[in-house]
């Protein structure tokens, strides 16, 4: 029993990055106000008002400015302007799949900050959602979480189905199937991010094809329901 509780002990205290939830992330941050709190890749409209950092690759020094926040401009391949472990916490929110060089910049995190919170969209909310496919700024990568070995895995994004919701829609789904759609990450130490294995893709679906398969399926259902009435 002895070796087993070693055991667990020992496997959780290598863990360093896993599942976690929005909310419980921002309340433990407001119970820690003086902790020093990066929201990286923040934008200046989807903040976090926990933190007491914020930065971009855009600048909104302007805005922050008027609401008497910190802002720091950072920019594209380059290192970030922060010392080695200077902040405790640092968000990242929808930025990862944006990052062409993404296990550089993970390494940058790694650098500044002690520990984080990082959220992004599943492969199938990338799938559904028109947009985000810009050659400069849109999405790159498809993130995975491997639960077994507790690791974060980037594969080249691919298109499988034709998208066909908008970023509106895709938010009014989030409240019924939030973990289909966006995947919650804590880390400390270490985001453990690793390559993994794109998919094979033969034919991507269509919407076309899709609308075809549900109207078939009405149409089959009314004569079905007309065929049991008749008899």
């Amino acid at each position: 029993m002895a070796e087993r509780e070693h055991f667990i002990y020992i496997y959780v205290k290598k863990m360093t990055i896993k599942r976690t939830h929005k909310i419980f992330q921002k309340d433990f941050l407001s119970q820690n106000k003086n902790l020093k709190i990066l929201d990286l890749g923040c934008t200046h409209v989807n903040y976090w008002k926990e933190a007491n950092h914020f930065a971009d690759i855009v600048d909104y020094s302007k805005e922050f400015q008027e609401k008497d926040l910190n802002f720091t401009l950072i920019y594209p391949n380059q290192k970030l302007p922060f010392k080695d472990k200077e902040f405790d916490y640092v968000i990242l929110s929808h930025v990862l799949e944006h990052v062409p060089n993404i296990f550089e910049f993970t390494k940058e995190v790694e650098r500044i900050a002690k520990a984080g919170y990082i959220e992004l969209p599943t492969k199938l909310a990338d799938n559904l959602v028109i947009g985000c496919d810009e050659e400069d700024i849109g999405h790159k990568w498809w993130m995975e979480f491997d639960d077994v070995e507790n690791k974060l895995k980037c594969i080249k994004k691919e298109d499988v189905l034709q998208k066909f919701l908008s970023v509106g829609s895709i938010n009014k789904f989030q409240k019924f199937f939030e973990d289909s759609l966006i995947l919650q990450l804590y880390w400390e130490n270490s985001i453990d991010l690793i390559q993994g294995v794109s998919y094979p893709i033969e034919k991507k679906i269509t919407f076309v094809s899709l609308v075809r398969k549900f109207i078939g399926k009405k149409i089959r259902d009314f004569f079905s329901k007309i065929k049991n009435f008749i008899k």
